[in-house]
């Protein structure tokens, strides 16, 4: 054996030496784990949120339609213009409801003249019959004295019959003038009941002369205009008629969301919310909850995937501060246009200071481990659906995290959880601050993991990096 030959023996000999030891030492060939993300426990606030989605109005916003029917000649504002309460907007054709007015005028001066002239009948009449009263008197008493004295055979029988025909003959003419009288008190209240028809027609033409003059009912600003100069517009007293205009009061804006009958019951009036418009991508407004419906607005969404049931949607108010876009305002000009497209975070719970993990940290299990669940309640079955269905009862299923310690093993731990947002959920029960839980991947904490475990920490980019 020659020198060379026996240094390259000596070193495969050392080497094999070297490799026993690094690998009963663990410096490789020792398996490492597996590999997971984690986080340490802490205290957070945290807020929880239901996001929905909707579009901007006015909170108050008036219809405007004409009382009358006719043809608009004066048009004098522009969709976007400015309007005080009782400024002039339009005009429609008066010379139709003009005429109307002169004649029910002129029926009240008939009807004034007829009420007249039925009184000084009436008047006339009366003096009359206090006449035919006075003779019908002197009548009787003649008649009276006549009776007597024929009686006592002083005068004739012709003489006695003169006087009383004269007496029947004044009492007839007395009380056929009652009746006039009579008749003519009736015919000056009939003329007196045509006064005030005359009167009320009258009133109704007035008042329709002046309905062809559109005032605005409110201050605001006009946000739809549906009509143009020379259009003809209907309109009565009874019902509703052409919708002109719109004015709406930009200084109270509101979004009107849709929010799932899940959520729906979180919210509060007065929750606070932060609003994102499509126009103002780059800005949040606060807002404030002002009304929730207490009945669906027949709106649905349909749930994505397999699953083919309606949620049903209830419409909630959000009043958007005014202090949060102020810097927008201008002199008429105002940010928001009504249909814009909005999403508002509404604010229903807080929780400050609390222990909290990320929420991929969490995930259900049954107390046999042969059902897994996360958080959200997504079922990953190792058995059929109809085992899952006859086995896995609320009873046995537990919320747990799993935890790493100082060995690198994971042992699982029942929590408690209460409020979440996009990233945090609560822990109400079973952690303490400084622990560490193990995040991802979403599958490893969902499924594989178990009491004893082994993992390797690494950082989230190595986890997801594409093997070459």
């Amino acid at each position: 054996m020659n020198k060379k030959t026996k240094w390259i023996l000596i070193s495969l000999a050392i080497l094999i030496v070297l490799l026993i030891i690094l690998s009963k030492t663990g410096v490789f060939g020792k398996a490492q784990g597996l590999k997971v993300t984690a986080e340490k426990v802490q205290k957070r606030t945290i807020i929880e949120v239901v996001n929905a989605s909707g579009k901007i109005y006015p909170e108050i916003e008036v219809k405007v339609s004409p009382d009358i029917s006719g043809e608009i000649t004066e048009l004098n504002v522009a969709e976007g213009d400015t309007v005080k309460r009782g400024q002039i907007l339009a005009r429609i054709y008066a010379d139709v409801y003009d005429i109307q007015r002169s004649q029910a005028a002129s029926g009240v001066a008939q009807s004034q003249a007829q009420v007249s002239i039925s009184q000084a009948q009436v008047n006339n009449s009366q003096a009359a019959l206090n006449a035919l009263k006075a003779q019908q008197e002197q009548a009787e008493r003649t008649y009276t004295m006549q009776k007597k004295l024929y009686d006592e055979k002083v005068i004739s029988a012709s003489e006695f019959n003169v006087s009383d025909a004269n007496y029947k003959t004044a009492k007839a003419n007395y009380n056929a003038a009652v009746q006039g009288i009579k008749g003519g008190q009736a015919s000056v209240q009939s003329a007196r009941a045509n006064q005030q028809s005359a009167q009320a027609n009258l009133h109704k033409a007035t008042k329709d002369l002046g309905r062809t003059i559109i005032v605005a009912p409110s201050d605001g600003v006009v946000s739809l205009l549906n009509v143009k100069k020379g259009e003809k517009v209907a309109g009565n007293s009874f019902n509703v008629g052409t919708e002109m205009l719109r004015i709406a009061d930009m200084d109270k804006i509101e979004v009107r969301v849709d929010v799932g009958e899940n959520d729906v019951p979180k919210v509060k009036l007065g929750d606070s919310a932060l609003i994102t418009v499509d126009a103002y991508s780059d800005r949040k407004f606060k807002g404030l909850v002002t009304q929730i419906a207490s009945s669906n607005n027949g709106a649905s969404s349909q749930l994505s995937g397999a699953a083919t049931s309606d949620v049903t949607q209830y419409k909630v108010y959000v009043r958007i501060i005014k202090e949060s876009y102020a810097d927008l305002l201008g002199k008429g000009n105002f940010p928001f246009r009504p249909g814009m497209s909005a999403n508002a975070d509404i604010q229903t719970k807080t929780q400050t200071n609390v222990i909290s993990v990320p929420i991929n940290a969490v995930t259900t299990r049954d107390k046999n481990d042969t059902t897994n669940t996360n958080i959200k309640g997504e079922i990953k079955k190792d058995k059929t659906d109809e085992e899952n269905t006859n086995t896995n009862t609320a009873e046995e299923i537990e919320v747990v995290v799993f935890i790493k310690d100082s060995t690198n093993k994971v042992s699982k731990k029942v929590v408690k959880t209460g409020i979440q947002d996009i990233n945090y959920i609560e822990i109400t029960e079973g952690l303490k601050t400084g622990e560490t839980v193990i995040t991802g991947p979403y599958d490893v904490v969902s499924k594989t993991l178990k009491n004893g475990k082994e993992v390797k920490v690494v950082d989230k980019k190595e986890l997801y990096d594409k093997v070459e």
